[in-house]
């Protein structure tokens, strides 16, 4: 990471790329005790008219949340994470995780961002995350 001084509005984080498996999503389910067989049941979630198992809300969170602190490390802390699912993803495509800087507060030591996952083809998810940099 870099100085304050150095982080402006407009600033792109480094995108982060997940391949998301079918076990992996099985497992995610089964670890954050989420029983609905969309995540995990393929036939179920063509009943539900979804292409394939989906990438749970809370996924999109997480991978939200590591791409911030692989950017942030250990030189400061996450204050604020909220996002809401907009679309759907899917193990069959990349999940891109990114952010973008909209405001600093070099007094306070804030950083605001928009972040958002995506897939190929559409947002995913969307939300606002704001960390304060240590001094």
């Amino acid at each position: 990471m870099t100085s304050i001084d150095d982080i402006h509005a407009g600033q792109e984080l480094p995108e982060l790329r997940k391949e998301l498996t079918i076990p992996q999503l099985f497992r995610y389910s089964a670890i954050t005790w989420n029983p609905h067989r969309i995540h995990y049941d393929a036939e179920h979630a063509h009943e539900e008219g979804h292409p394939n198992i989906l990438v749970q809300a809370h996924l999109h969170g997480a991978a939200i949340q590591e791409l911030l602190m692989d950017w942030l490390g250990a030189d400061g802390k996450l204050t604020e994470l909220s996002w809401r699912n907009v679309g759907r993803a899917t193990p069959d495509d990349p999940l891109y995780v990114g952010g973008e800087v909209t405001t600093v507060d070099a007094e306070t030591r804030t950083v605001v961002f928009e972040v958002w996952t995506r897939t190929e083809e559409s947002r995913a998810a969307e939300g606002v995350a704001a960390v304060e940099l240590f001094d």
